[in-house]
């Protein structure tokens, strides 16, 4: 059966967790891209390549072949300038990785399979049957908060 006293806790709790490794995650990723390539050629150099990939998706949908030979000869620019912004990403990838330990020592020896929380609204079935357990709810808040955080620290544009 669902105890309702426990959850309230561990929902917040695991949300906190969530929300302190995006904001950390998106900070070191914002550190690292300023250190690497700087952080005002890194908002360029995103713009160029996003507007070169509407431009050939455009030209190739078009079937327009000299606006396509035109953009092939910038393609090696453009792929030095992703090469460049990958650079922070995958410093970061391994440091990603490392929260990993969060589970083993932490969240899942602390909540293991016992439910922590349950969405109001969502009729019971396989999963929600006693409400959801802490991998999944971790997961729900790593995702809104780590796109939450990219927005707020300016990792990810707004639009």
């Amino acid at each position: 059966m669902l105890d309702i006293t426990v959850i309230p806790l561990a929902t917040v709790v695991i949300m906190f967790i969530a929300v302190a490794v995006s904001f950390l995650n998106m900070g070191i990723n914002r550190l690292l891209i300023t250190r690497i390539c700087g952080w005002e050629e890194y908002k360029i150099m995103r713009k160029e390549t996003s507007e070169y990939q509407s431009q050939l998706m455009k030209a190739m949908r078009a079937n327009d072949k000299k606006l396509v030979e035109k953009l092939k000869k910038k393609e090696s620019q453009i792929k030095n300038m992703q090469a460049k912004m990958a650079k922070p990403q995958m410093i970061l990838l391994p440091i990603s990785f490392s929260y990993i330990i969060i589970w083993y020592l932490f969240l899942i020896p602390t909540f293991g399979a016992t439910p922590v929380a349950v969405v109001p609204g969502i009729a019971p079935g396989a999963l929600m049957a006693t409400g959801i357990p802490v991998i999944y709810w971790y997961m729900i808040c790593s995702f809104f908060f780590g796109t939450l955080a990219s927005r707020i620290i300016g990792v990810t544009p707004i639009a």
